[in-house]
């Protein structure tokens, strides 16, 4: 008769299983959320018991993740649909309001001649590391005397 009663189950044994069975039904219900698939996949790639016992919920773990990447992947096309429309509306049309801007100005200075041939700036560069160390003054003094002379 002990045998027996070896045998059954403790109070704590049942317990504990009931316990067990409420934490899986748990897990069944949230194994739509990625983060516990993704902690449930890696718990049961690790324990094949768990992932025998329940295939059911390690596959709809998967199918789980696999929703969630498919998901990410129409979000960025989504976006980037979005970003190529908002520079169709906005950033081509502002860019070349800017460049016809540029344009007339440019043609305007050249027009009125508010900008200088880029050589003459250049050659005024040029000039001024060339021009002599000597003062400029005995210059301008011979070239006074060599015209009063005449």
């Amino acid at each position: 008769m002990s045998k027996e009663w070896e045998d059954l189950p403790g109070r704590s044994v049942r317990r504990m299983g009931r316990e067990e069975e409420r934490v899986w039904a748990e897990f069944y219900r949230a194994a739509g959320d990625p983060a516990v698939a993704a902690e449930l996949i890696a718990h049961m790639d690790q324990d094949e018991q768990a992932r025998r016992q329940h295939s059911g919920l390690y596959l709809r773990c998967r199918q789980s993740l696999r929703r969630e990447k498919e998901r990410r992947q129409r979000a960025q096309a989504a976006g980037k649909a979005l970003r190529k429309l908002a520079w169709a509306l906005l950033g081509k049309p502002l860019a070349a309001f800017l460049r016809a801007g540029r344009f007339c100005c440019d043609a305007g200075a050249a027009l009125f001649g508010l900008r200088d041939e880029p050589a003459a700036g250049q050659l005024r560069k040029l000039g001024k590391r060339a021009a002599p160390a000597v003062p400029t003054a005995p210059a301008e003094a011979k070239a006074q005397a060599g015209s009063d002379g005449r």
